[in-house]
């Protein structure tokens, strides 16, 4: 009886790496720029691991950009789907925070006539917040950055560093909210290196110092650095994409007037991204 129970295991275990497989495949291809295709391969996954909280997430991640291509009209058929989705992940996991994060975003930026509800997108903000308070803090700051409420935003991410000083992550998303909104790039770049400092191995702020390089126009050589480093690791779920390193990396090849090395910067992006349209090179 034996070998029938070992064949029988071995069947099961092949069958989940298959499964696995599948909302892999579904997640490398959003990453490429959703299609269609990739909304089948995810509606697959859910039905061959329906309890599988990143499948559920990954095919709201596949429909929200689905949607996001079609204009407000077209999006309508795709808006209650991606709640939906969003909704079974937090259900199978209730603590998955990027799942919470994404309908923080979702009520905030959808019109009411599709759904959007800044009550409901607080609620979803106080929820991370007792999960994880320093991406809680975030989810605050968005909400007041989308309300035009600047100095409340501004207050999370000081709240979130008095909180936990020693974090890289809270000192990376206030050097983040400083370049986009405040465009106070040294302050920014100055966030992100004491990211560095307190935690050398923290990715995301090697991305992030190397796009704010870029857009800021100084330190390029800094920025080539930490992007490059960053273009050699394999980002996890919820980090910046390896497209989009490679085309900041591009645009400071570009404006060091390394012309040969931009256009190999901008056409990796675009292998790894064909639908990353501002990657067209110098």
């Amino acid at each position: 009886m034996r070998l029938p129970l070992v064949l029988f295991a071995a069947l099961v275990a092949l069958s989940l790496l298959g499964q696995a497989t599948l909302t892999e495949q579904g997640r490398a291809a959003i990453g490429r720029g959703t299609s269609d295709d990739t909304i089948g391969v995810l509606e697959r996954a859910v039905a061959q691991t329906p309890k599988s909280a990143e499948a559920h997430f990954h095919l709201a991640t596949a429909y929200a950009a689905a949607a996001q291509k079609r204009g407000i009209f077209g999006a309508a058929g795709f808006v209650s789907k991606v709640k939906a989705e969003l909704e079974n992940a937090i259900a199978l996991n209730p603590r998955y925070v990027e799942a919470r994060f994404a309908l923080v975003e979702g009520y905030a930026c959808a019109p009411g006539i599709l759904g959007g509800s800044y009550p409901k997108a607080f609620e979803q903000a106080v929820e991370i917040k007792a999960i994880d308070p320093i991406v809680g803090h975030r989810a605050f700051a968005f909400l007041y950055a989308q309300q035009k409420k600047l100095d409340l935003a501004k207050k999370e991410y000081a709240d979130a560093l008095r909180e936990e000083p020693d974090s890289p992550k809270a000192h990376s998303y206030f050097g983040q909210y400083l370049a986009a909104f405040e465009k106070d790039y040294p302050a920014a770049l100055s966030e992100l290196e004491t990211a560095l400092k307190l935690d050398p191995g923290y990715m995301p702020a090697f991305y992030h110092l190397g796009r704010v390089a870029s857009l800021a126009n100084t330190d390029l050589a800094r920025g080539e650095e930490a992007l490059t480093r960053y273009v050699a690791y394999a980002p996890k779920e919820n980090e910046p994409t390896l497209a989009s390193a490679h085309y900041y990396l591009g645009t400071i090849f570009e404006k060091q007037g390394r012309k040969e090395e931009a256009t190999r910067g901008y056409q990796a992006a675009l292998d790894l991204n064909p639908c990353l349209r501002s990657a067209s090179g110098p």
